[in-house]
């Protein structure tokens, strides 16, 4: 196999790989990335071998435009993962101040409503 078949391959990988997280990624699919992170490192591994080896192949005009759409779906896949970061953190947030919004039912003497994380119950108050 020649250098530029062996070139071929390898960005093909690379990108096969990088197309299916961004399916992931873009269809909610987030916890399903774990499953091919395996295969990514593989597949980075030998992309990062072949741009460390800078045979004259990796001046081809062909290879050139595959390896710069590599890294715009890598870029676009970061923008993703920033989303469900995102996310996440604004459903740990509003989980975090459910606590502190809600009320048990029970009032105060002057009237207000007696903040769930404060509610000790009876038996506190016995004990």
């Amino acid at each position: 196999m020649t250098d530029t078949h062996n070139a071929q391959d390898v960005l093909d990988r690379v990108e096969s790989v990088l197309m299916v997280e961004k399916q992931l990624l873009v269809s909610g699919q987030a916890h399903r990335l774990a499953e091919m992170s395996h295969e990514k490192v593989a597949a980075m591994n030998a992309f990062d071998g072949l741009l460390q080896t800078g045979g004259e192949y990796l001046r081809q005009a062909s290879i050139k435009r595959q390896v710069e759409g590599i890294v715009g779906v890598a870029r676009e896949n970061a923008v993703h993962f920033l989303a469900v970061q995102n996310g996440l953190q604004s459903i740990l947030k509003r989980i975090g101040n459910v606590s502190q919004d809600s009320y048990v039912g029970a009032y105060q003497s002057n009237g207000g409503h007696t903040p769930f994380t404060l509610a000790t119950g009876g038996y506190s108050k016995k004990a």
